[in-house]
């Protein structure tokens, strides 16, 4: 898998790259011809992706697009083709991925790094000057666009306000996520600033990477930035003000936007000009139905579904449709019971996230349970081990053994150990529970250090590998020292955990990666334990002191030249 087209001169990292390549082993879940839930794509072509990407075969590359140009965005553990890509230094193939609508903002994990600071910090200044220009043309993305917005977070409106004098063109500018200074005005819930930067000529159908235009995130929130979070105390409250605000100000006002506030004349009035648009889904790829159901507006509901919407239409994070779940989660019972009788898969889930069942039996809503039982949803056992429901979770156990190992990162191990169900966890194990998976995102271990180090001595007591790394090659101790948790990184190293293991993907030690982050106290940890500060030998961009000096970590710099 080396990619032969490079010289003898070739930029950091890219020798790792084409070593992991040959390294990596293909996930269970990817050998198959079958779409896989939240991938993107069939297995075998998800993978084929990530391998050629990494490889920079483009002429394979090219012929999975020209098949399903959707696997530009496919990902496996949170990792699209086109991290690899660039991660592996192909230029090409970062250029055909971006051609074919690659999202070059995605970064979901909180380890993860941008693609521009992936490509900049392996020397990659062609690839990072490809990325800067595609953001820029897309998203208006540039350092200004970030600082702009900085202000708006921070309630600097004097500095914002002349800056927008000077160069008035920043009204249009992008953050690295694309987010316009009006984007993050409706975020912050600003309605002067709002008022403000559209008297400027702020497009308030602006859309950043993902869709979202301003009115959008005033309905669906966002994932990065949560108002009940981050907002100022002071803030507004009440986003719903905030979206008819939006409309009132000239926002299109389409069947989504009415769906959510349960505006059911006009969605009669607009599928009267179009029919088609019961099925239509929104610049975030939501549809009608869901946000229905989400507040419960039972009329509207109804609406859509005798005008033809189908509950199990398959929406972004929710392939059977995100109608019943939301219905469900809102104790909306009028419309969970509609929704069942109009042919609702009583088990369809969201990304990240339980089925209608389960959320019903998380939430206490007894009389759901018993609807959604009657009409064929099941448990599944991932579900009662999160809901610490050890009878059930024994039950679908004696029926079914192998299930103990099912689901993955996220399964019924993860679940258990995550939430603190000591009991659940022993029955676990007892019953085959394997603690050395393969692992891709997360696992039992990461989960079970938020429940507490007794739990995760527990499952190192019971045979789990302390060196157990994942597709990244990362380690418990690797994520250990990005958190800067010292105690969990005391215990791995007490049952053995290597402090010279090398990651792939920004092919550091643990010592590396609390440079990295700026986590001092672990830095001296990690070094008083005898970590190794000069690996990896044969790539310096990646050693500790390089890793501080480029993040600026001053004090660990210090630390690091002192112990040489």
């Amino acid at each position: 898998m080396t990619d032969h087209r490079f010289t003898e001169k070739k930029p950091i990292g890219r020798d790792a790259d084409a070593r992991a390549s040959q390294r990596l082993i293909q996930p269970n879940a990817l050998r198959t011809d079958e779409n896989v839930a939240f991938s993107g794509g069939r297995g075998t072509d998800v993978w084929n992706m990530m391998i050629h990407a990494m490889a920079g075969e483009t002429l394979m590359l090219r012929k999975l697009l020209q098949k399903d140009a959707g696997l530009a965005n496919c990902s496996w553990g949170y990792f699209t083709p086109l991290h690899f890509a660039v991660r592996s230094g192909n230029m090409e193939a970062v250029r055909l991925l971006l051609e074919y609508g690659a999202d070059s903002t995605e970064r979901t994990l909180g380890w993860q790094d941008d693609m521009l600071t992936k490509a900049r910090d392996r020397g990659y200044e062609d690839i990072a000057d490809l990325l800067d220009r595609h953001l820029a043309e897309r998203f208006q993305s540039s350092p200004a666009g970030r600082k702009v917005a900085d202000w708006i977070k921070e309630g600097r409106h004097d500095e914002l306000l002349r800056e927008l004098d000077g160069f008035p063109e920043l009204v249009h500018a992008g953050d690295e996520r694309g987010n316009t200074p009006l984007h993050w005005a409706v975020l912050t819930r600003q309605i002067g600033l709002i008022d403000e930067l559209l008297r400027r000529g702020a497009d308030i159908e602006a859309k950043r990477a993902d869709g979202a235009t301003p009115t959008l995130l005033a309905i669906e929130g966002d994932y990065w930035f949560r108002a009940n979070r981050d907002l100022n105390k002071q803030a507004l409250r009440n986003e719903w003000f905030l979206v008819g605000y939006m409309i009132a100000r000239g926002a299109e006002y389409d069947i989504c936007a009415a769906a959510a506030v349960g505006d059911s004349a006009h969605i009669a009035a607009l599928l009267k000009m179009n029919p088609s648009m019961v099925h239509a889904k929104n610049a975030v790829d939501k549809r009608p139905l869901g946000y229905a159901a989400k507040r419960g507006y039972t009329d509207t509901l109804k609406l859509l579904l005798e005008q033809g919407a189908d509950p199990n239409a398959e929406e972004r994070g929710a392939p059977r449709g995100s109608a019943l779940w939301n219905a469900v989660a809102g104790n909306h019972g009028e419309c969970v019971k509609l929704l069942l009788e109009h042919g609702a898969d009583p088990n369809a889930m969201l990304e990240s996230s339980s089925n209608p069942l389960g959320i019903a039996m998380h939430k206490g809503y007894d009389s759901l349970v018993k609807l959604l039982y009657a009409h064929g949803a099941t448990l599944q056992l991932d579900s009662a081990c999160w809901l610490g429901k050890i009878d059930l979770a024994g039950e679908i156990i004696g029926a079914n053994p192998s299930l103990v190992n099912a689901g993955g990162d996220y399964g019924p191990l993860c679940m258990a150990a995550g939430n603190g169900h000591t009991e659940i966890v022993r029955m676990l194990l007892r019953a085959g529970a394997d603690l050395n998976a393969a692992w891709y995102a997360n696992n039992y271990m990461g989960y079970a250090a938020d429940a507490g180090l007794d739990m995760v001595r527990l499952l190192l007591e019971s045979g789990a590998d302390p060196n157990n790394c994942n597709w990244q090659g990362v380690t418990y101790l690797h994520k250990a020292a990005w958190l800067g948790h010292s105690e969990w990184a005391e215990l791995l190293l007490e049952f053995g955990s290597d402090l010279n293991a090398i990651d792939e993907e920004y092919n550091a030690t643990p010592l590396g990666w609390a440079a990295k982050y700026g986590k001092t106290e672990l830095v001296r940890l990690l070094l008083d334990k005898g970590a190794d500060a000069g690996l990896p030998a044969d790539e310096p961009w990646s050693q500790p002191l390089a890793w501080a000096e480029r993040k600026g970590h001053e004090e660990i710099a210090a630390l690091l030249r002192s112990r040489r």
